[in-house]
């Protein structure tokens, strides 16, 4: 007869496992980072390569001038956990056919990231006024995905006035790009093509899955 031992696992050690957890949660936020660095300083760009849209540096903090929901509650625009970045229309509520071809444009354009549209989120920010029952039918026959949320126009405008850049309307961008982590970056004028920010948002999800 043989005796077999039971074999026993050492212990967990809960420190350990703490820190790899968090190691773990931090990957996300350090590729988010790493990619709008490299963005913005050009190291380990390949020679000759430019973003198409118009970086706006620094880039500007959306969270804290008091984005609200349709509910009026308190709204962070945080996309860190799930690398979210978000495709920002500003403008006021009665939407011209100006304003929704915006929203086509920025539709067609996630559509062709192809993979990558998971990560990508399409926000109305209300400036002005509330969204009245025909617009808000409108957004749910043809852009159900559009989250609304609305600010005060003043306090938007404020912040874009923080840049060097000299934003000072925001009636001459098609919309604004919003990283994970809530920083207004870039913008995005009439003369550029839905080609020119695929090219852009590529770089800026290399690596994600």
């Amino acid at each position: 007869m043989s005796l077999h031992m039971a074999e026993t696992s050492p212990p967990a050690n809960p420190v350990r496992s703490r820190y790899l957890l968090l190691l773990l949660m931090l990957i996300p936020i350090a590729v988010v980072v790493l990619a709008t660095l490299v963005f913005y300083t050009r190291i380990g760009m390949p020679d000759g390569t430019r973003n198409k849209g118009i970086l706006i540096t620094p880039p500007l903090q959306i969270n804290g001038i008091g984005l609200r929901d349709a509910q009026s509650a308190e709204y962070q625009l945080d996309g860190s956990k799930d690398q979210l970045w978000t495709f920002l229309v500003a403008h006021p509520a009665s939407c011209d056919e100006i304003c929704r071809k915006h929203f086509w444009e920025i539709r067609q354009t996630r559509t062709a990231l192809g993979k990558y549209q998971s990560h990508i989120r399409r926000v109305w920010l209300v400036t002005e006024g509330a969204i009245d029952v025909a617009t808000q039918q409108w957004l749910a026959q043809e852009h159900a995905d559009v989250s609304v949320l609305y600010v005060d126009g003043a306090r938007w405008q404020s912040l874009l006035r923080q840049s060097p850049e000299g934003i000072s309307s925001d009636a001459k961008a098609v919309f604004f790009l919003v990283d994970p982590r809530g920083f207004v970056m870039m913008y995005y004028t009439p003369e550029d093509t839905y080609k020119d920010v695929i090219t852009d948002m590529k770089f800026l999800l290399k690596g994600v899955e």
